[in-house]
């Protein structure tokens, strides 16, 4: 599942010369421009390497730019441009488009089902959910999740249906 996801999101973004590492990186930006390379590995629980080689890819292609005086700093904050904005808003609208037609034709009983097997095996796990959401990071990216409006679909802390699945219904 997560590697045909992956195929997807490297489809969105292929026509730009990208791939889905990339994706996320502009994901990540959109929901928090403005983050330091460390802050942004934190908040995609991703090591600094990474982070690192992507930005540069990002930059070169004119989709980031940093605010630091010299080449010499060490400490300096990443934003989208423009075009790394724009592009950044139509992943993420086809990822949701993407996610929600994963739920098609699916009743809303059996999605909440899932979903409450997904948090009992979670539970199983002996995973603390609290403290997984509240990851030692600062604002990690899968804590966003929960924070996403109604409207766009995500709920996952709560026991309603995503609001697509109730607009079906209705």
């Amino acid at each position: 599942m997560s590697l045909q996801m992956r195929k997807n999101m490297t489809a969105i973004v292929e026509p730009y010369g990208l791939s889905h590492a990339h994706a996320i990186y502009l994901i990540a930006l959109n929901l928090q421009d403005g983050q330091t390379m460390v802050g942004l590995s934190r908040f995609l629980d991703l090591d600094t390497a990474n982070t690192n080689c992507v930005i540069k890819t990002l930059r070169e292609k004119g989709f980031v730019y940093d605010d630091r005086k010299s080449e010499s700093n060490k400490k300096f904050r990443i934003f989208l441009t423009d075009s790394g904005k724009a592009l950044a808003d139509m992943v993420m609208t086809r990822i949701t488009e993407l996610n929600n037609s994963y739920f098609a034709n699916i009743p809303r009983e059996d999605i909440l089902n899932m979903r409450n097997t997904l948090i009992q095996v979670l539970n199983n796990m002996n995973l603390d959910i609290d403290e997984y959401m509240h990851s030692k990071y600062e604002d990690p990216f899968y804590t966003h999740l929960h924070l996403m409006p109604q409207v766009d679909g995500y709920e996952s802390l709560s026991t309603r249906a995503p609001s697509r699945i109730v607009r079906d219904r209705e």
